[in-house]
């Protein structure tokens, strides 16, 4: 079925073009059903994004356990993402690939109550609302993350009492994947509508080959976003662990090409075993390090998140402010963390890094036909990143071992 879908996903992404070319009226007054698909999307994503953390953050109740094991392996991870997301608003913010895009490729998708000024002062009260539940019925995305952030912290402080609320939005994580799955077999009828769509408006003002090359310039910067991510770490290879960084990354190559043919990280975790114990890495910190890596060490899709919501922001001539960039940085951190095992997961977790900075939901239809591509590129980077995470506990763990002794 995944080889049908990726055609029809690639056959709708060709009508859809031609079709916006060809019918731009025609498929203007077919954006609706583009609209509907993007509701459904939106009706799944808020309680996905809260049992996801929840599950995410309780799954690191064990660190306790383990001690210098689990600070060490936070600490890497923190580390990682928070420079990928750097290394991610620096080149956007250098090249500005979103300026000259036409702002119709998003408003002609959108819906008047996505657009918003964005003032900082008021993201920072709409952060604590005083009432939890109109704030989701307000579909403010960040304050349902902080609260799922502790909610989940204090089942893990709670212990076994909190064991079955803990398995309860696990389960229903599960569910909401399932649901997901499901939509994504609408993903070609929504993408034929919302990309002819798009490519009208373009079509109609003369700017889609100028939006063109804005799109592929953003993509390219992106993929070398994720090259610099690459290359930090196997200096750190070189110089802080002091392995051969060629051996290393030739004993990884399974692991990266099963992430780049599966495009997750969770398929690829059993590979990725096997890479550490050839790399020498102890059982005891891989069978650890490794399973709580791949649920919230996805540097390449929080990348993703940051970089596409400052390139929609350039895209319709936003200038953010550095408060507001950084507040997309937090943003990208925890939806990178919460993408974990859903299918398209940066591309879901994406509506609450757009949230942040009032860029309609709509604008995920430019990614959309990049986005298989992309999603492969950012899991062989979330791999990597797992594979060198275990060695650089691996190595300071034995230190710390060897210092006791």
């Amino acid at each position: 079925m995944k080889n049908y879908m990726f055609l029809l996903i690639l056959l709708s992404i060709a009508l859809g073009i031609f079709c916006g070319v060809m019918f731009p009226l025609e498929m203007k007054a077919l954006a609706w059903i583009g609209q509907v698909f993007i509701n459904m999307l939106k009706l799944i994503v808020l309680p996905l994004i809260f049992c996801a953390l929840v599950s995410a953050i309780a799954s690191i109740g064990g660190t306790k356990k383990l001690g210098s094991i689990g600070v060490l392996t936070l600490g890497y991870v923190l580390l990682s993402v928070s420079i990928a997301v750097t290394i991610g608003l620096t080149l956007l913010n250098l090249f500005k690939p979103g300026v000259g895009v036409s702002a119709q490729l998003i408003l002609s998708n959108a819906t008047p109550s996505d657009l918003k000024p964005l003032e900082f002062s008021s993201f920072l009260m709409s952060l604590f609302p005083n009432n939890i539940v109109k704030a989701a019925v307000q579909y403010e995305i960040m304050p349902i993350v902080l609260f799922s952030i502790v909610f989940a912290l204090a089942s893990i402080s709670v212990g076994q009492l909190a064991r079955p609320v803990i398995e309860f939005f696990t389960s229903l994580r599960e569910v909401l994947v399932k649901m997901i799955i499901w939509l994504m077999y609408l993903t070609p009828l929504g993408l034929f509508s919302l990309l002819g769509a798009a490519v009208a408006e373009a079509s109609l003002q003369h700017l889609l080959f100028q939006s063109l090359r804005g799109l592929l310039a953003f993509i390219f910067i992106f993929l070398c976003g994720l090259f610099l991510q690459i290359l930090w770490q196997l200096l750190l290879v070189s110089f802080i662990l002091r392995k051969s960084p060629r051996e290393f990354f030739r004993s990884s190559t399974n692991a990266l090409l099963t992430a780049f043919a599966t495009s997750s990280s969770m398929a690829t975790l059993p590979v990725t075993m096997l890479v550490a114990k050839k790399q020498g890495v102890n059982d005891d910190v891989a069978r650890f390090v490794l399973p709580l890596a791949t649920t919230i060490n996805l540097a390449g899709t929080a990348m993703y998140e940051a970089v596409s919501a400052l390139f929609f922001c350039q895209v319709l001539g936003l200038d953010l402010s550095i408060p507001a960039q950084i507040g997309v940085f937090f943003a990208a951190i925890v939806a990178g963390m919460g993408a974990t095992g859903i299918p398209e997961g940066g591309l879901i977790t994406m509506v609450m890094v757009l949230r942040i900075v009032n860029v309609p939901i709509s604008a995920i239809a430019l990614l959309l036909p990049f986005d298989r591509i992309l999603d492969r590129f950012r899991t062989l980077t979330n791999v990597w990143g797992d594979i060198v995470c275990a060695s650089f506990v691996d190595h300071f763990q034995g230190r710390l071992t060897q210092h006791k002794h």
